[in-house]
C-alpha cells in the first residue's frame, strides 16, 4: 500500500498539467506516493504528451465525466492509505504532501478533509475554504451585495486564517486530502454533480458523520484559478454561471428537506432577476441563465 494516491483530473489542461506534476516530483520527499491522472477525453494533445510518462498512472475515460465522477474513477485505481485530490492548475511550493500526511496521521480528532491555505502566483492568499451554502445566502449574494456595490458601500470581509490549523465547513477541492477509510464510510463524490459544489456536498456528509474538515497553515500550493477547464464553446461567465447554478440546486436537493428545497426553487428565480441589472452580461447570456433557473435536477 502507498502512503498517498494523488489524483489529478485533466481536461484540456496540458499547459498546466505537466508543471503541476513536475512540482509534485520536485518537492515531495519522505512519502511513498503515486500520481493518477484521469483524462476526461482531452483533445489538446494531453494523451500523446503524457500517457507514456513513467511518473504517472494515465487513466483515460474517453469522455468528459466532470470533476467528481472523474475523481471517483481515479479512486478505483488508487492504492494509497490517503487520497490527495489535486487540481491540474496547481503548483506545489514546498513539501506540502508530506506536511499534510504528517498532520493527518497525528491528528487527535476524527479528521475528514484536509486542505491548506492556497495562494496565487503573486503569493497572495486566495479562496481556500468556505461555509456550507445556506438558502438565505442568495439574498446576500444576488441582491444585498450588488446593491451595496452600486452605492459604493461594500467592503469585502477578509476570511479568517489559522495560525496553525482550524476547523471549517469545507475546504476547496483544489487540494483535498482524505483518508481512504473515511471515503469508504461516507462515500466519495456524488455522481449527480458535473462541476462545482461536489466537494462541498461530500464534506457535508463527512461532518454529518462526526468528522472535522480542517484548513492547515504551512503547506504552500499555488492555485492558478481560471487556467483549467477551457472548452471554448461559450463565454466563461455563461459556462460557469450555468454549471454553478445547477450544482447549487443539486446540493440543496441532496442536503435539505423536500419542502425547503421546493421553497428555494420558488424564491431563487425571483432573486436571480438582478442579473438583468448587470451591464457586463449580454442579453443572450441573461436569457440562457434565466432558462436554466427552471431546469430539473
Amino acid at each position: 500500500m502507498k502512503d498517498v494516491s494523488i489524483i489529478i483530473v485533466n481536461y484540456n489542461t496540458l499547459h498546466v498539467l505537466k508543471p503541476c506534476i513536475d512540482s509534485i516530483v520536485a518537492h515531495t520527499t519522505g512519502v511513498d506516493y503515486e500520481i493518477i491522472v484521469v483524462d476526461n477525453g482531452s483533445t489538446d494533445g494531453s494523451a500523446d504528451a503524457m500517457s507514456s510518462d513513467s511518473r504517472i498512472i494515465w487513466v483515460p475515460t474517453g469522455e468528459n465525466l466532470g470533476f467528481g465522477k472523474a475523481n471517483n474513477v481515479g479512486l478505483e485505481h488508487a492504492r494509497g492509505e490517503y487520497v490527495f485530490f489535486l487540481n491540474s492548475d496547481t503548483l506545489l511550493r514546498n513539501n506540502a504532501i508530506s506536511m499534510m500526511l504528517d498532520f493527518s496521521r497525528n491528528y487527535k480528532g476524527k479528521l475528514g478533509a484536509l486542505g491548506c491555505i492556497l495562494e496565487n502566483k503573486q503569493g497572495q492568499t486566495i479562496h481556500s475554504y468556505g461555509n456550507f451554502p445556506r438558502m438565505r445566502d442568495d439574498f446576500q449574494k444576488l441582491v444585498w451585495i450588488p446593491v451595496k456595490k452600486a452605492l459604493h458601500l461594500y467592503s469585502e470581509i477578509l476570511p479568517a486564517l489559522p495560525e496553525e490549523y482550524m476547523a471549517v465547513d469545507y475546504v476547496t477541492g483544489a487540494d483535498l486530502m482524505v483518508k481512504r477509510e473515511v471515503l469508504n464510510i461516507c462515500g466519495a463524490f456524488h455522481p449527480a454533480f458535473f462541476m462545482y459544489c461536489e466537494e462541498t456536498e461530500m464534506e457535508y456528509r463527512f461532518k454529518k458523520k462526526g468528522y472535522e474538515n480542517i484548513l492547515l497553515r504551512g503547506p504552500r500550493i499555488v492555485h492558478l484559478e481560471g487556467e483549467g477547464g477551457k472548452d471554448g464553446k461559450s463565454s466563461k461567465f455563461l459556462r460557469d454561471c450555468l454549471r454553478q447554478q445547477k450544482s447549487e440546486y443539486i446540493y440543496f436537493k441532496l442536503t435539505r428537506s423536500r419542502w425547503k428545497y421546493f421553497l428555494y426553487r420558488l424564491v431563487h428565480p425571483v432573486l436571480r432577476l438582478t442579473l438583468w441589472l448587470n451591464p457586463n452580461v449580454t442579453a443572450a447570456d441573461k436569457w440562457k441563465v434565466c432558462k436554466q433557473l427552471f431546469v430539473k435536477v
